[in-house]
C-alpha cells in the first residue's frame, strides 16, 4: 500500500507550483526535499494505526483479528448472514482525527477482502467512503468495488463543498449488500488540499 500510494503522491504533489530563487553565491546548501512518502504521511486526516472499525447492523456478526490483516497488521472480519433489504444496513465506520476544509481533495485508501470466495469471484461493495453523521448520514465522497479473495487497496476520492469537524465526518463501507464474509484490514484517509485533481487519482477496477 505504502508504494502505490507513494507512486501517485509523486504525481499528484509533482503539480505543486514553485517559485525559483537564485541563491547568493555563499548560502550554504539547502536541505533535502521532504519525500513524497513523507510529504503524504502530513496529509493523513486519520490514525491508520490505532483506527477501529465500529461494525453496526442486525444479521451480521464480526471479530477483531490481531494479526488477521496485510502484513500481520490487525484486521476486522464481518459475516453478513444475508442480504439486506438495503446495502447500508450492514456496515463499518471508522473515525477521522482531523477537521477538513471546504473545497478540499480527500482520498480514502482501504485494504479489504472476502476470504470464502473462490479465486476469480468477487462480492459488491456498493459503497466506501466518507460521510457526514446522523440524522441522515449525507455522503461526502464514494466509490464503489468488486471484491476479491486477496487482500487489495481501494480507493474513493472526491472534493468537499464545505468544512467539517474532525468529530463531523467518518470513513465508511456498506456491507449487506450481499451475503458474505468482509474482512476489513488498515484505512488511510489523506486530505490533499485544494488544487489535486481527483479524476488523476486511482480508481478502483
Amino acid at each position: 500500500m505504502h508504494r502505490s500510494l507513494t507512486i501517485f503522491a509523486c504525481a499528484a504533489l509533482a503539480g505543486s507550483a514553485a517559485v525559483a530563487q537564485t541563491a547568493p553565491t555563499a548560502a550554504p546548501a539547502p536541505a533535502p526535499a521532504p519525500s513524497a512518502a513523507g510529504k503524504l504521511a502530513d496529509k493523513l486526516i486519520n490514525q491508520p494505526l490505532t483506527a477501529t472499525w465500529y461494525v453496526f447492523g442486525a444479521g451480521q456478526t464480526n471479530e477483531v483479528m490481531p494479526t488477521g490483516g496485510p502484513q500481520n497488521y490487525p484486521a476486522t472480519r464481518v459475516t453478513v448472514a444475508a442480504k439486506g433489504a438495503n446495502p447500508w444496513d450492514a456496515g463499518a465506520v471508522s473515525q477521522l482525527s482531523k477537521p477538513v476544509a471546504a473545497g478540499d481533495v480527500l482520498l480514502v485508501a482501504v485494504y479489504l477482502r472476502a476470504p470464502m470466495l473462490k479465486d476469480g469471484e468477487t462480492t459488491p461493495i456498493t459503497y466506501l467512503g466518507v460521510s457526514e453523521g446522523p440524522p441522515n448520514y449525507p455522503i461526502v465522497l464514494s466509490a464503489s468495488a468488486n471484491i476479491t479473495n486477496q487482500w487489495k487497496v481501494y480507493y474513493a476520492s472526491g472534493k468537499t463543498t464545505k468544512a467539517y469537524a474532525a468529530d463531523a465526518v467518518s470513513v465508511g463501507v456498506h456491507l449487506a449488500a450481499d451475503k458474505h464474509v468482509v474482512d476489513l484490514g488498515p484505512v488511510r484517509v489523506f486530505d490533499l488540499g485544494p488544487d489535486v485533481d481527483p479524476a488523476r487519482l486511482p480508481k478502483n477496477d
